[in-house]
């Protein structure tokens, strides 16, 4: 009976040993984009995590003097000879504040962001953006709107003679077509007769609801989507994602050939998760140090000068985005390699 060798120590045999080594250094191989896609997917491709990126880049503050500017800039008609002509740029971008119903700039962000990360992540075949603008037409009637005019009526300059003539006139017909002033106070002038026409003026010439791309213009997504950029993002999500079923598959059959040797075990896996998630970290660190500056000069611009302002907000939000996403990498890095070296340890102490 003592001459029966010992099956354990056979194990593994030189053939499966070749075997694990060659999967693991497979398997270390393909954990390197298999970690990133999983490092992006929880970040960039999430809307709450764009939600939190909004809210440090001061997005929902800085939107309402934005497009204010927008507007005056465009050479609004509302602001040659109507309603809001008496405006400086200082007062309207408090009305654009004011007027705006608490909390509606989140909401149809973020209802924006949805649609565009359902289409991004392949949920849905077409991007449709619905903005709702019912709820400021809804404010703009109820008394806290009126209360934001009466302020800002109150602090406009004193109308003149012209100006009280045409407030008279609309007062009459119920529509706008004066430019705001602060009249003067006498039963003739009404704050709240005055306010009718404004308000009307201004729900008349704000729509309901507006979509995106507006109807006509749908050959505009058909461009995006046939771009070549676009059709290689769709190869590169694709190919990414496939890497993560490359490792599972991997690390199921390193896991059957070596389970009953905890030193193979834990080398097959360790070794692999070590030297993956370092050169894993590379592009993390970078975005997390750079602030992913260097890739400021790649976004494409509408050319459009009003929307100069918006668009340098857009891509300062991608650009924190992008580095919040490299801290994201480098977290999961980090844990992947802490897992890593344990294994590493318990490797190196079985080993005989």
């Amino acid at each position: 009976m003592s001459n029966i060798p010992n099956p354990q120590k056979k194990y593994p045999s030189p053939v499966t040993k070749g075997i694990v080594i060659g999967l693991s250094i497979i398997f270390g191989v393909c954990l390197i984009p298999a970690i990133i896609n999983l490092a992006i997917n929880q970040t960039l491709f999430k809307t709450d995590f764009y939600a939190k990126v909004l809210k440090k880049t001061n997005f929902y503050d800085q939107i309402p003097v934005l497009l204010a500017d927008t507007v005056m800039a465009s050479g609004s008609a509302a602001f040659h000879g109507g309603i809001l002509a008496g405006l400086d740029e200082n007062q309207f971008n408090w009305l654009m504040t004011s007027l705006l119903p608490p909390g509606w700039i989140e909401a149809e962000t973020e209802a924006a962001m949805s649609s565009v990360l359902d289409f991004m992540n392949f949920k849905t075949t077409s991007l449709s953006i619905v903005i709702d603008f019912q709820p400021i037409k809804d404010h703009l009637a109820s008394q806290e709107g009126k209360l934001s005019l009466v302020s800002l009526l109150n602090n406009l300059p004193e109308c003149t003679d012209d100006q009280l003539s045409q407030i008279m006139i609309a007062m009459q017909s119920g529509q706008g077509g004066f430019a705001l002033c602060h009249p003067p106070s006498s039963d003739l002038f009404n704050m709240d007769t005055i306010l009718d026409p404004v308000i009307n003026s201004f729900t008349a010439s704000l729509p309901s609801v507006i979509i995106l791309p507006p109807e006509g213009q749908a050959n505009i997504f058909y461009a995006i989507v046939k771009s070549p950029v676009f059709q290689i993002y769709r190869i590169v999500r694709g190919v990414l994602s496939f890497f993560t079923w490359i490792c599972l598959v991997l690390g199921l059959m390193i896991f059957l050939l070596s389970v009953r040797s905890l030193h193979w075990l834990t080398g097959a896996f360790g070794i692999p998760l070590v030297f993956a998630n370092m050169f894993a970290s590379i592009p993390g660190a970078w975005l997390f140090f750079s602030g992913a500056r260097d890739l400021s000069g790649w976004f494409p611009t509408t050319g459009i000068g009003t929307l100069q302002g918006l668009e340098a907000l857009l891509v300062k939000v991608f650009l924190q985005g992008l580095q919040i996403a490299g801290q994201g990498l480098l977290i999961w890095c980090l844990g992947g390699l802490t897992i890593g070296l344990v294994l590493v340890v318990v490797w190196f102490v079985t080993k005989k």
